[in-house]
């Protein structure tokens, strides 16, 4: 059953597809961003993807970067990008020229490390924030931000031709304005809550959240996720319109994580959380 847990999820402005349970598997596809958010085993939609963010080496996030390697390779894709935290960078190189030995053939992507609070950007309207996530390993969350340019104030409601000439005199009419779409966490425990505004303010957030129950509090804390309780001591600071609770611990099953949260969820998120599990189960 757990091999079932694939899920879409429909965003303001995107859709979320991928499956996501601790210790076995997580990868989450964004078709309209053009991004992969970790990679698990690379199942074939993110193939194509041109850029791949991993939040850390677990193997149940990373495993599947030389198959991405390998497969772009096989189907004659030209590069492709797969950033990584900038502590682990050189050893996923080394990893990466380990496999291309053995298969006797070079790859065509590029690991990018990326340290906390890098901006990159991935298109013309796309930039990426990378931040600190509290793990076992060095660990970053990601946050995207749109990048759109508006006319200035003082120049609304003046005609294409006035507007021509402005910038030809080389007049700035144009602003740049950024919206935080997306805010990705990945593994994490309740230190990115302390210490980071800008996932409060994401559009979309989407934060792991292993464990549910009383008896996993201590595992939380010593294994450095998320309980669920953690999201809720917070509840009244998130602003974001859509929240994605991934990463479940595969001791529970689809049902005990759907009614545990909602027993245990404030009435201030309730209506904008969803689980990253099938369809039946993604509401409180």
């Amino acid at each position: 059953m757990r091999d079932s847990d694939y899920c879409t999820i429909a965003a303001p402005h995107f859709t979320i597809e991928g499956r996501s349970r601790a210790g076995h598997e997580t990868w989450f596809r964004i078709r309209e961003l053009g991004i992969a958010l970790d990679i698990g085993r690379c199942p074939d939609v993110i193939v194509g993807v041109p850029n791949v963010f991993v939040t850390h080496a677990h193997l149940d996030h990373a495993v599947g970067i030389p198959f991405y390697a390998g497969q772009r390779k096989l189907h004659r894709m030209e590069g492709g990008r797969v950033f990584v935290p900038s502590e682990a960078a050189d050893d996923f190189r080394a990893l990466m020229a380990l496999h291309e030995r053995l298969e006797g053939t070079p790859y065509d992507i590029s690991i990018a490390g990326i340290a906390p609070d890098e901006v990159v950007r991935i298109s013309r309207t796309l930039e990426v924030r990378a931040h600190a996530a509290t793990h076992r390993v060095p660990a970053r969350a990601y946050e995207f931000i749109e990048v759109r340019h508006h006319l200035r104030p003082e120049f609304s409601g003046r005609d294409g031709t006035e507007i021509a000439q402005l910038r030809a005199n080389n007049v700035e009419v144009a602003e740049e304005y950024r919206r935080a779409l997306l805010f990705y966490t990945g593994d994490t425990d309740r230190g990115i809550l302390e210490k980071n505004a800008a996932l409060f303010r994401a559009e979309v957030l989407m934060i792991e959240c292993s464990f549910i129950t009383d008896e996993h509090l201590d595992r939380a804390a010593i294994y450095r996720h998320i309980h669920f309780d953690d999201l809720a001591e917070f509840a009244d600071k998130f602003e974001n319109e859509l929240i994605v609770l991934t990463h479940f611990s595969r001791r529970y099953d689809r049902r005990d994580i759907r009614d545990g949260i909602r027993r245990r969820c404030p009435a201030v998120l309730r209506d904008r959380i969803r689980l990253a599990l099938p369809e039946e189960y993604q509401r409180l």
